[in-house]
């Protein structure tokens, strides 16, 4: 993961205000293309100059050569009302706790999975287990990936809530637990389809909590009712995995 500076120079004053939200609509656009990652950035004035200081997965993620049609669009807007070039410099690489990109020429498999407190992709390779950033798969919907964004948003609202645990904990669970829940269901769609455009067999991660203990090697996949229990753990996290249906699971930590 990397620090990136992004900067505009803005010829007058009387345009700040306006400019700052043409700005905004620029890193908005780059988080639906999956060049940019988490939802807030460090943006400020500096004198009549932008500056931005947005995470990316690769020191190149905001290479043109990624950019879809939103991001070129507002990009050519914003240097032509400033009369000026935006600037882009890497900054530093952000602290180890951020796991590399993925550089698998062809992963046999992906995995769909978040949590509350990362803003790494939601799609990671099942060969190396690093993040895969969005760009890098076929374009999703409208030029870009907000469908995916709107499930990580849905699937860490829930998460927040079960780690709180008061307000609508169980609810929370049952979204992340359930194969059959509305936030699964979302999450196996896009598997579908992410699986649809690249010919890889996508996987959705069903989180698993139980309040009580349970044998955990005689539970079957909730969906089809097979065995999918690994005799060796995946990537030393994943304990069950069922091809058919696409979903990998953990023991709970409870158990």
């Amino acid at each position: 993961m990397y620090v990136q500076e992004i900067t505009i120079h803005i010829q007058s004053a009387d345009d700040i205000e306006a400019m700052e939200e043409e700005f905004g609509l620029l890193l908005a656009h780059y988080r639906q293309n999956g060049q940019t990652q988490g939802k807030f950035e460090s943006q400020f004035l500096n004198g009549t100059k932008i500056v931005c200081y947005p995470f990316t997965h690769e020191k190149d993620s905001l290479s043109q050569v990624y950019n879809n049609f939103y991001v070129n669009r507002q990009s050519k807007k914003i240097e032509e009302l400033c009369e000026a070039q935006i600037q882009f410099s890497t900054v530093g690489k952000a602290y180890e706790s951020y796991t590399g990109a993925c550089s698998c020429d062809k992963p046999s498999f992906y995995i769909l999975i978040t949590n509350y407190l990362t803003i790494q992709s939601p799609i990671t390779c099942g060969d190396c287990n690093c993040a895969v950033p969005l760009y890098k798969l076929p374009s999703y919907y409208d030029h870009g990936y907000g469908p995916i964004l709107s499930w990580e948003s849905n699937y860490n609202s829930c998460d927040t809530l079960q780690m709180n645990s008061e307000i609508g904990e169980q609810w929370a669970l049952n979204q992340m637990q359930k194969f059959n829940s509305p936030l699964s269901k979302q999450g196996i769609d896009i598997c579908r389809r992410i699986e649809e455009l690249t010919q890889t067999p996508t996987y959705y991660y069903l989180f698993h909590y139980r309040k009580t203990k349970m044998k955990e090697n005689s539970t079957s996949c909730p969906s089809c009712g097979g065995k999918w229990q690994l005799s060796n753990q995946l990537h030393r996290f994943y304990d069950f995995q069922c091809p058919k249906c696409r979903l990998l699971s953990t023991v709970s930590l409870n158990s």
